[in-house]
């Protein structure tokens, strides 16, 4: 199909619709791929990103699929703002079954890849199958090849997309997606790099890996069309207005990037250290703060790469000017990273840091469940579950700089018996483990927690576990509207009115994450008032405010569902045992532990679900899911 046909293709779907239409199929078994339009209805309902890759893998994939087999799916999905003018439109979408927790997982990656993709003519892929050899993909406009990835596989991603930018360039710079050794070699919590930046949680890299495909890359010639291109620009106008106005975008973030809110966030005693045993760092958190990088490794933030079209630049890039890692260059660190690699494993350290900000990247390694892992494992060790020769020779001990970056590097090329239970994640470590290590083995549903102390804040605690993928510290950022003057506040000691905030906060980024912005621009502008506006002017769609609310409830609803129809109860909705019975040591909340069983029956409620934590037939209905009601004959039904 030429790029002619491909555009007419695009606009016969339905002329004055501009949503996503274009979806390529890759069948790597068949060596295989078709082009494909997207049901304008299914665009409308779904909107793209994490809706449109949820409605697909509940009808494509059968219950109860391994993973790591060829017949699981790998989902590449765009969104409607992607590649436009209008704030932040630089993300898409990656979504599967997690090999990690086995539950509906997404990861949303921001950078140049995702508009280069539109560009090219297509909004969204399904990888299906297995290559028989290690493969990678060129897509240049319409023409999609497969080539042999031998010479590539074993590198590090950023060695890859070194060579592969040099050989697959054109009129345009070719943007890299690809896997490191970590996915190659089905490590749980590897994850899909793409220009620096990651589809970091879920061990969605394993999956990339587990089908021999090593890397994609993508050229596009084209642009982006949108319905009204007038009311577009004026919608984009009031919400840039609004970031360039706003201190936390255009201060915090630029200058100070995530990590703005270190110091913080210790303060309220959220700050996990020592495998969330304590929630503050003393003797770390001025070497570790925003402030700290921002002097002495980001160049006072003038040193940022900011994604495609971003007026923020929160992204950073330090480089090491000391020490045994001299030379090294690391995206941020994130706070994320900052937080698990650094506090929770007690290494007060901006070049370790950055040194193991750098090998998980270039590992291709999520930094949340890799700094969570080695904690898990050095309390392991400190408490005698297990010795220095079950570490294969490595003394693990808290604030250990060297046996914390051999562990790292351990982790990133699988290599034993430490490599292994790093790589593959905390919940499958105590397990083998065994000896009441599962007390503190710091996961939900087998997805690691992140940088933000779960008895710090009860409605952080329940957005913890409930989230669809496991432990996720975005679904919603409920810290911020606890702590952090994100309005209106909540007090983190309440329980009654955390279970509304969470299920109308999760309806809302599932909009953000199926829109495909960057978050950050939500600190300004409104997701249901200047998002809305946007998305209605690039689709032509015509949302109502209550149709476009709809459409995160609906998305909610399905992913949970699809936990559903894998095996996932109330049962699974928990805290580990450590939150439930070890009081937070610290500051204004000191003595506070989590008690779930207090709110998760209003929130079920909230939802429209059972007691059991499972959808209603009559919710899903109401919510246009009758197809999934027909492949969940045993769904409740609601009494009245």
């Amino acid at each position: 199909m030429n790029l002619q046909r491909l555009r007419k293709f695009k606009a016969d779907i339905h002329p004055a619709y501009h949503s996503l239409k274009t979806l390529l199929r890759i069948d790597l078994t068949k060596k295989e791929v078709s082009f494909e339009e997207i049901d304008p209805k299914i665009a409308r309902d779904y909107l793209g990103g994490k809706g449109i890759a949820a409605y697909y893998l509940f009808r494509e994939l059968p219950a109860k699929v391994d993973p790591l087999s060829p017949e699981n799916k790998l989902m590449i999905i765009t969104g409607p703002l992607t590649g436009t003018s209008a704030p932040l439109p630089n993300r898409f979408t990656v979504a599967s079954k997690s090999p990690l927790s086995n539950t509906w997982s997404d990861s949303h990656c921001g950078g140049w890849w995702g508009p280069e993709l539109r560009y090219a003519g297509i909004d969204g892929m399904i990888i299906e199958g297995r290559a028989e050899e290690p493969t990678y993909i060129g897509i240049h406009d319409h023409d999609v090849t497969f080539k042999s990835a031998e010479f590539y596989w074993g590198m590090g991603t950023h060695d890859v997309s070194k060579y592969l930018i040099e050989k697959e360039s054109r009129s345009r710079v070719a943007r890299v997606l690809s896997v490191g050794p970590a996915g190659e070699r089905l490590g749980l919590i590897s994850n899909i790099q793409a220009d620096e930046r990651s589809a970091g949680r879920g061990g969605l890299g394993a999956v990339m890996g587990s089908k021999n495909l090593k890397a994609i890359t993508v050229v596009g010639s084209g642009d982006v069309a949108v319905s009204d291109a007038e009311a577009f620009k004026s919608a984009v106008k009031r919400s840039l207005s609004k970031i360039i106005e706003d201190r936390v975008s255009m201060y915090n973030l630029r200058l100070e990037g995530t990590d703005a809110i270190a110091e913080e966030v210790n303060e309220t005693g959220g700050w996990p250290t020592g495998n969330y045993q304590k929630g503050r760092f003393p003797a770390g958190v001025d070497i570790l703060s925003g402030e700290a990088f921002k002097k002495e490794m980001w160049e006072d933030g003038r040193k940022s790469r900011p994604c495609h079209r971003c007026v923020i630049s929160c992204t950073h890039f330090a480089t090491v000017s000391k020490g045994k890692y001299t030379g090294i260059t690391a995206k941020g660190p994130e706070y994320e990273t900052i937080a698990m690699l650094g506090a929770n494993n007690c290494i007060a350290s901006r070049e370790v840091v950055t040194a193991a900000s750098y090998y998980a990247d270039f590992y291709g390694i999520d930094t949340i469940s890799l700094g969570n892992s080695i904690a898990f494992l050095t309390e392991c060790h400190e408490k005698g579950l297990v010795s220095t020769e079950d570490l294969d020779g490595v003394d693990l001990r808290f604030g250990d700089e060297d046996a914390f970056m051999e562990a790292v590097h351990a982790a990133g090329t699988v290599q034993g018996r430490l490599g292994r239970l790093v790589v593959n994640g905390v919940k499958r470590a105590s397990e083998e483990i065994g000896k009441g290590s599962e007390r503190f083995a710091m996961h939900v549903k087998g997805l690691e927690i992140p940088g933000y102390h779960p008895n710090a804040g009860i409605g952080q605690a329940l957005a913890y576990a409930v989230a669809d993928r496991g432990a996720c510290h975005l679904r919603p950022w409920m810290y911020g509207r606890e702590h952090l003057g994100e309005t209106p506040r909540l007090n983190p000691r309440k329980y009654e009115d955390k279970p509304l905030a969470v299920k109308k906060g999760q309806e809302k980024m599932a909009l953000i994450d199926s829109v495909n912005v960057c978050s950050f621009q939500t600190f300004a502008v409104s997701v249901y008032r200047d998002i809305y506006r946007m998305v209605n002017a690039a689709t032509g769609a015509g949302y109502s405010e209550e149709e476009f609310r709809r459409v995160g409830e609906r998305i909610n609803n399905l992913t949970r569902a699809f936990n559903t129809r894998e095996g996932f109860t109330s049962k699974d909705d928990i805290l580990p045992w450590r939150m439930r019975h070890e009081p937070l040591d610290w500051g204004a909340l000191k003595g506070q532990t989590v008690d779930l069983n207090r709110i998760l029956p209003d929130y079920y409620k909230a939802c429209g679900w059972s007691e059991e934590g499972v959808p209603f037939r009559e919710k899903l209905s109401e919510l246009g899911l009758d197809f999934v009601v027909h492949g969940m004959p045993d769904l409740p039904i609601r009494k009245e």
